[in-house]
């Protein structure tokens, strides 16, 4: 019999793509980390077959023949779909701050000369208010990328609101 083990946040969006959203195929699962407004899961696109091979191994996919095409038909079975919901109520893990380019960088940016500091800040308003209505295009999307989208904005309005208060401050 195969243990249920915790799953990475790699292997929990891989299940996620599968049982949930209907990605059937390691292409559509890596497609939609490919088509992902965070950099963080569109550079983890090479892993998603990695990672898929992992969760055959310990259970919690099943991989068949597709029916109309070479490759493999992928399904979560009832060991993934439990170990998904425990992965999605993980509430520490789901609260912890994670990888974020832009917290990691904020405290230097306060050392740069005024004049480099003034122009990226302005640089970081653009690009915040762009991804912003690009976001917002994504709001259309199915009941987990729309959440997940509407997180997004949230997060996105709280960094261009940090970003306006600091250069009102220059």
């Amino acid at each position: 019999m195969v243990q249920s083990r915790a799953l990475t946040e790699l292997e929990g969006a891989v299940l996620t793509e599968v049982g949930c959203r209907g990605n059937d195929t390691a292409y559509k699962v890596r497609r939609a980390f490919q088509t992902s407004p965070s950099s963080h899961w569109r550079g983890s696109a090479g892993a998603v077959s990695p990672a898929i091979r992992r969760l055959v191994a310990a259970g919690f996919l099943a991989a068949d023949p597709h029916d109309s095409r070479n490759g493999l038909r992928l399904s979560i079975t009832d060991l993934g779909a439990g170990a998904l919901s425990d992965w999605a109520a993980d509430s520490d893990a789901a609260c912890g701050v994670g990888f974020d380019p832009f917290r990691l960088r904020s405290g230097l940016w306060l050392t740069l000369p005024r004049d480099r500091r003034k122009a990226l800040f302005r640089s970081l308003e653009e690009a915040l208010e762009k991804d912003l209505r690009k976001l917002e295009q994504r709001l259309e999307g199915d009941s987990i990328d729309r959440v997940q989208t509407e997180l997004a904005v949230a997060l996105q309005i709280s960094r261009l609101y940090w970003v306006r208060r600091q250069l009102s401050g220059q």
